[in-house]
């Protein structure tokens, strides 16, 4: 059984009958060996109408994956209110995010190619979709023009808990929810000890990464003072859900049973009974493992729902999810699952970049994410100026893959060029706008 699988009997079992290893064991029967390691892609775009630039509202967004559905065969999904929101087959999920924007999710792949070909696969049919009805979409990490009050709000009952959760605890938490857009991958992992392993050179590199696809200059039609708002905006939700932990980096690293602990000492965002969405109390979630919720016990399913609910920079699931990436267009979306592939998947690699970056530590990792918010690759960090670092690091990759999975390497070779350049997207960007607008500036994002 891995992390989200076991049949109903198992999911509703009662977490006070189940100890902290049989918890640690939801994460850790994922674990295999490297010869089954795979890895998956989510793109989240920005649907926009190409006569107004607007965003789009709920129910032509509806019409878009109906007819995706159609083109893609996938099956439609819905909530109980009857509202499409999403679709599902092949191995593939599509869903609305809560303002609107389409997230893509694939399915396991052994080879970058084949991620990319399925990538470029549900771009031109989201592009088809979306033509007859004059909806375009951009991939950036922020909703350019639109704002937190004239972005549309999708009708699912989850969303509604996560803003009333979450407005109160974070700045900028509503601003996460309905303008920002990622691309996230996933890679597998072996043992504990691996999983804590890549989870300590993953947070190392991220701001540096993070900095080189900056794409979210743009907020509300102006420039924004960020090369990557999208990063900025994450460092203002909830701490105790969202970033990178000093737990990720130290000697230790984040084992199952340190995350499971974190888990545990935060409250509750809902509850799920008979389909609906209940608002919990303040109390950390081990309080309700021992007293339960409205007079019933707390289960292995409602614990799942519960790790759904934090959102850090590397998240540990039956997987090692890499979230701190703005999003970009599908190909180098791609480029990025095959970065983080390159420098994880490979031993003597990921030791070598951990080395690389070993002064950054907690301290120095949240120093250096908010001046890689604002200026990119330009930031300097104690292992040297952010642009110098991931270069190496970007090489690093590349020439691992170059010799044991050429084709895999091929698929990185956008990525290995704009570290080159020493260009992000934002850069590009900012540089178009200075001289023709914002409008013009979106054109190179434009799915």
């Amino acid at each position: 059984m891995i992390l989200g699988g076991g049949d109903d009997a198992f999911l509703q079992r009662p977490l006070a009958e189940m100890s902290k290893d049989d918890l640690a064991r939801l994460f850790l029967e994922a674990a295999k060996p490297d010869t089954q390691w795979y890895i998956g892609l989510e793109i989240e775009i920005f649907p926009y109408w190409q006569d107004s630039l607007r965003p789009v509202e709920h129910e032509q967004l509806a019409g878009v994956l109906a007819r995706l559905g159609k083109l893609a065969g996938m099956t439609e999904t819905h909530e109980p209110n009857g509202a499409l929101t999403g679709l599902k087959g092949n191995g593939e999920l599509i869903s609305l995010e809560p303002g609107g924007q389409l997230e893509f999710a694939s399915r396991p792949h052994r080879a970058l190619k084949a991620l990319r070909q399925e990538a470029l696969e549900y771009a031109a049919h989201l592009k088809e979709a979306g033509a007859p009805l004059g909806i375009g979409y951009w991939a950036a990490g922020f909703q350019p023009l639109a704002t937190r009050d004239s972005v549309p709000v999708m009708p699912k009952p989850r969303y509604e808990h996560m803003r009333r959760y979450l407005g109160p605890r974070g700045r900028r938490a509503l601003d996460m929810m309905h303008l920002t857009g990622s691309v996230q991958c996933t890679v597998d992992f072996q043992s504990e000890k691996n999983l804590a392993d890549k989870v300590r050179t993953a947070a190392r590199v991220s701001p540096f990464f993070s900095a080189l696809v900056a794409a979210s200059p743009f907020s509300g039609g102006q420039l924004n003072g960020y090369k990557t708002v999208r990063y900025q905006t994450w460092l203002e939700v909830d701490d105790e859900r969202c970033g990178i932990w000093p737990e990720m980096v130290d000697e230790e690293g984040l084992t199952v049973g340190r995350y499971i602990d974190r888990t545990l000492s935060v409250a509750p965002m809902f509850f799920i009974r008979d389909g609906e969405y209940l608002a919990a109390g303040p109390e950390p979630y081990s309080w309700y493992i021992e007293h339960g919720f409205q007079g019933g016990p707390v289960t292995v399913g409602d614990y799942l729902d519960h790790l759904t609910t934090f959102f850090p920079e590397i998240r540990p699931k039956g997987y090692v999810e890499l979230r701190g990436a703005d999003c970009v267009l599908p190909e180098e979306a791609v480029a990025v699952g095959g970065f983080w592939r390159g420098i994880l998947d490979h031993e003597p690699t990921r030791q070598a970049v951990d080395e690389r970056l070993s002064m950054m530590d907690w301290g120095a990792i949240r120093a250096l994410q908010p001046k890689v918010a604002v200026e990119g690759l330009d930031a300097m960090s104690p292992a040297g100026k952010v642009r110098d670092v991931i270069k190496w690091v970007v090489q690093a990759g590349y020439d691992r893959l170059a010799k044991s999975s050429p084709d895999c390497a091929e698929c990185v070779v956008p990525l290995v060029e704009r570290a080159h350049r020493g260009r992000s997207p934002a850069d590009e960007m900012l540089e178009i706008a200075a001289k023709s607008g914002v409008a013009a500036a979106l054109e190179i994002v434009k799915l």
